[in-house]
This record gives structure tokens, sequence and C-alpha cells, in this order.
């Protein structure tokens, strides 16, 4: 049977951990060729089959990347159609929040640095893949951005996970003007951009919010699915649009928030 990304190249940003290591899993799974990006050096995957015949294969690469520097991002573009000769997907999901600047920092420090890693890296990744990507004969491509819900609406009030200048939803909310900036200046050349809002995930990056039990309990019960989403079930939207299943759909921004939005 044909896997949807049989011989298909995707490089994925933010691979070393939650969501960006599951889409890494599920392309590997559904054919792809993958090149897994992350600015943790030491970041591994998990030592199981899949990642481990991906290996074995030369159908799996790693790569070193700080998505806020312009030279690492074209290095990792230029590296992985070197190494495979082409790109054709490209998922954004290297992302911060405040709670991983330094403590020490003021706001303004921590405003700027998730606004390089969230905006700018999305966008830096993003201009070195289009030129690569307007290579494929015929031209042809698809970049799927990670927003957020927060990108949509603020945070409650009551939760006091923002005073109006935590820079994660403004961030998150640019990278909505982004995607559709993209998807219609690209969209004669066949490059597809698309992005995802996921609702509140279980992933290391929310682990905070878990460990606090009366703030988990409130954050889950915001979602009328009454729980956090899975990386999987976030995965599972990235990969759709990032497919030919999808070939009709730029432009676009899919809310993957456990019925968050809809409130």
């Amino acid at each position: 049977m044909t896997q949807r990304f049989e011989n298909s190249v995707a490089l994925v940003t933010g691979a070393g951990s939650g969501i960006g290591q599951t889409c890494v899993r599920q392309f590997l799974n559904d054919g792809a060729i993958v090149v897994a990006a992350d600015i943790d050096a030491t970041a591994s995957a998990p030592d199981d089959e899949v990642f481990k015949a991906a290996r074995d294969n030369k159908r799996l690469h790693f790569i070193k990347c700080d998505v806020s520097n312009r030279l690492d991002c074209e290095n990792c573009v230029n590296e992985t159609v070197k190494l495979f000769g082409r790109l054709d997907i490209l998922i954004n999901s290297a992302g911060i929040s405040q709670r991983n600047v330094r403590p020490e920092a003021d706001f303004e420090e921590t405003w700027d640095q998730v606004m390089a890693v969230n905006l700018k890296g999305s966008m830096l990744m993003s201009h070195a893949a289009v030129e690569k990507m307007k290579l494929n004969s015929p031209s042809s491509g698809a970049i799927v951005n990670i927003s957020s819900i927060m990108g949509c609406v603020v945070y409650n009030e009551s939760d006091k996970l923002s005073d109006g200048f935590n820079p994660y939803p403004h961030s998150k909310g640019a990278i909505l003007q982004l995607t559709r900036d993209l998807a219609v200046h690209l969209a004669p050349d066949g490059i597809r951009v698309n992005s995802v809002c996921p609702g509140f995930v279980e992933t290391q990056f929310t682990k905070g919010l878990q460990d606090n039990p009366e703030l988990h309990r409130k954050l889950a019960a915001r979602h009328p699915l009454g729980r956090f989403g899975t990386p999987d079930e976030i995965a599972n939207v990235i990969l759709f649009l990032a497919s030919a299943q999808a070939s009709f759909v730029t432009g676009a921004n899919w809310s993957v928030d456990g019925g968050y939005l809809a409130q």
C-alpha cells in the first residue's frame, strides 16, 4: 500500500520533544524521509523501533538548529537538500513561552526572545525553505506553522497567566498573519501554507501547568471536551495539512482544541 508521504522530504523544527517529535514519528510511519531539527544537540529520539529503523535505513537525520538564527536556518535547509535532493514539507514546530526564558530576564528581553523563536524563527525557516521548494519540478511544497488558541483569544484573567505583556499570545497571533500572507503570495508557486492552533496539550511544554493540580483542572475544564489534548491528536491534523489530501487548503487556520475556541 502506498504511504501518503512516500519519497517526500519533511523538515520538522522543535523535533526534540512534544508535538515536533510526534510529527517526526508520524511522518516516518507514513513513508517520509525526515530531517529533525532542534536547538538541543543532545535531544535524542526515543529508542523505539520506528526511530531505530529510520536511522538504520538513512531516512532520518538529526541537525542542531537555532531557528532564531538566519544562518542556522539556511544551513539546515541546505543540508536537507544536499542529503536528500529536495525539500517538500516544512513543519515550524519550534517554540518557547515566557516560562522558558531565564528567570532574571526583564519583560523586554523576555518579549524579544519569545518573538525571536516563535515568530522570527518561523519566518526565517519558511524563507529558507521556500527558495528550495520553488526548485521542485513542478514547483510545490507545504508549510505548516504552529500557532495556538492564544493566538486567537487572550488568557482568562483568573488564570493569572498574563498581565497583557506576555509575549506568547503576541507571537502566536502574528503566526496567523504570517501564514495568510505567505499562503496568498506563494499560491502561484504551488506552495501551500497553513497553521494549526492547538489547545492545551500534554507535553513537556505545559508540564509547569500540569504540575499545579488546581490550575490543570481549571484549564482542562475550559475545553468542552474536558481535557488537554495529546501530541498525536495535534500531529494528525498537521500531517493532513501537509499531505496531498489537503491540496485545496491554503491560508487556513485549523483549531485543534477540544472546542476551546467555540465558546
